[in-house]
């Protein structure tokens, strides 16, 4: 497994590091392709435990992640509310849980990654977005090989039995390092940068206990088959979604401290 991840990972890295450096048309193909892999293997596992989503909700999630590259801040809100009021009317047939599961879906998918598509077309974007990837990246090593090595106390043994609080701590303190090493391309001291690592490192690890719980619901293992060693697209990219999010959270908080 460990030898199918690395091969992944030098091969999913360059393209994803790529599409962030390049920007434009680049990134917005690889957030048209995450979005559209990610929603399909979450409409996959809804109906493995027999919730039927609209047809309609991989595009919708596609085009609400999209809107986000537009930088209008009331585009994306507009896409957002848009695509649930119409997630809830395709779903009225298929019950409750389709209508419930349908928009947070959307809100989960689209949403995240149309957060990270805003940060990226700031003035800044793109030194936030690689400030975001690399913490969640050194976040995700730190935490699988501080747990291989010295996990003993389980984190959270009833959604993901796998992770432990001494893998946390690693993932945390990498991610710590990485934003502590990256603050000057936020314009942050080092202190600064180091705080933002701890609270991305914190978000990303959310983010893969969200996904846990996700999975455990629908009795799956992966959201998918996609990538080798890691699984679907969602497994690879679920803590990136909220690190991005929390990104741009704390970059239009601290503009809004430093310029009120």
């Amino acid at each position: 497994m460990l030898k199918q991840r690395t091969l992944s990972a030098l091969v999913f890295a360059p393209l994803v590091t790529g599409a962030f450096f390049l920007g434009r048309g680049v990134f917005l193909g690889f957030i048209l392709l995450t979005g559209a892999f990610c929603a399909w293997e979450y409409r996959n596992m809804m109906a493995g435990v027999s919730i039927e989503l609209s047809p309609i909700f991989i595009p919708l999630c596609m085009a609400i992640a999209v809107s986000g590259v537009s930088n209008r801040l009331d585009y994306f809100i507009a896409s957002i509310i848009g695509g649930s009021l119409i997630l809830l009317a395709t779903s009225i047939k298929q019950g409750t849980l389709a209508s419930v599961f349908g928009v947070s879906g959307a809100v989960y998918i689209g949403g995240l990654l149309g957060c990270l598509g805003l940060l990226r077309v700031q003035p800044d974007g793109r030194e936030w977005c690689f400030v975001v990837l690399f913490v969640t990246w050194a976040n995700d090593m730190g935490a699988y090989f501080g747990g291989r090595a010295f996990g003993k106390r389980k984190l959270a043994p009833t959604i993901s039995p796998g992770k432990s609080w001494e893998g946390a701590c690693f993932g945390l303190g990498a991610g710590v390092l990485t934003g502590a090493c990256l603050s000057s391309w936020t314009g942050f001291a080092v202190a600064e940068g180091a705080v933002v690592g701890a609270l991305l490192a914190v978000m990303a690890q959310v983010g893969d206990l969200v996904e846990s719980k996700l999975k455990r619901y629908c009795q799956v293992k992966d959201s998918g088959k996609a990538i080798p060693g890691h699984g679907g697209f969602l497994d690879r990219f679920d803590s990136l979604l909220f690190t991005g999010a929390g990104g741009l959270l704390i970059k239009s908080i601290c503009g809004l401290l430093l310029y009120p």
